[in-house]
């Protein structure tokens, strides 16, 4: 019996596995505001799970991880590997980045687990390289690799990059001077990169019209219309920076909720156009809807 936990920014769920599969009944769900440490979130899961014998424990962590250690950006919690074994007894206990855990289990995802946002031909066959890309609080991506027998997740930080010129031009052209201070990818593509734009974007034609009248609608479904193209620029970026023949899949509240509204499309028609280089495809593109996709991808997890 496997513990799996995902350790997000707002909430921590814990679960139990048994040879890859998540046992039933076993998820739950905790505010992390509610708890000093993650030491004691554990506690409380286990609290009414007295006598539960658990062989080891994979955690995906919402940040970076560096020699068994992880520390919560948004919080001052902090746990490792070594500190978390001796709470089990000793059983080995392994942390991943949230996306990692992703990484693991995008390729066994059942289709209700995603929305295919554009969905070209794959090649066959069960081995590749896949791209995951998380859009929320933050941003960054993990590649995964596919073999027949296993999953490898290469380590990137990829959202302090400076912004492609191709989306600094787009953001220019609406927004003026003001776009100049959006100089990385994470400070467009993140919630607060996407709330400080639209409010870019309000005072760019201010308007008297109430929030909830029919002008107002309009003028934020052209923003998200416009949003989506910018966030379809960057996924024709990383098609050519990661070759993710096996699929793009994306995670997040920010890219969740952008990409299952009409704007959509907007996306999608960028996304397919065809590349200048013949050789190259567009991969298939996903959003991951299975907020239990973290801990599935922890129940998988070989080291």
């Amino acid at each position: 019996m496997r513990l799996v936990a995902d350790v997000g920014g707002t909430n921590t769920r814990f679960g139990l596995s048994r040879n890859g599969e998540l046992e039933a009944g076993s998820i739950e769900s905790f505010r992390n505001d509610d708890f000093p440490s993650f030491d004691r979130v554990m506690e409380c899961y286990f609290s009414d799970r007295r006598g539960t014998q658990i062989t080891d424990a994979v955690v995906a962590v919402a940040g970076p991880i560096h020699g068994g250690e992880a520390r919560l950006t948004n919080r001052d919690w902090s746990f490792g590997e070594t500190h978390l074994s001796n709470r089990l007894s000793g059983r080995p206990f392994m942390l991943l980045n949230d996306l990692a855990a992703l990484g693991q289990a995008c390729n066994f995802l059942e289709p209700d687990s995603l929305d295919s946002v554009f969905a070209p031909k794959v090649e066959a066959g069960e081995g590749g390289q896949a791209l995951v890309v998380g859009v929320g609080t933050g941003f960054n991506v993990s590649p995964v690799i596919f073999s027949n027998t296993w999953v490898e997740n290469l380590e990137v930080e990829y959202g302090h990059i400076s912004l492609p010129v191709d989306i600094a031009a787009r953001l220019g052209e609406r927004f003026g001077q003001a776009a100049s201070g959006f100089s990385t990818i994470e400070h467009v593509f993140s919630g607060r990169g996407y709330a400080a734009l639209y409010e870019l974007d309000l005072a760019r034609t201010p308007s008297e019209e109430s929030e909830k009248s029919a002008a107002f609608s309009h003028r934020k479904q052209e923003f998200l219309a416009f949003y989506a193209a910018l966030l379809a620029i960057l996924t024709r970026n990383l098609m050519l920076a990661f070759l993710p023949r096996k699929g793009i899949f994306f995670a997040g509240g920010v890219a969740r909720n952008l990409l299952t509204s009409p704007a959509k499309a907007s996306f999608v028609e960028i996304v397919r156009a065809p590349f200048p280089l013949n050789t190259l495809h567009s991969a298939p593109v996903h959003t991951i809807l299975d907020d239990a996709a973290a801990l599935k991808g922890c129940a998988l997890y070989t080291r």
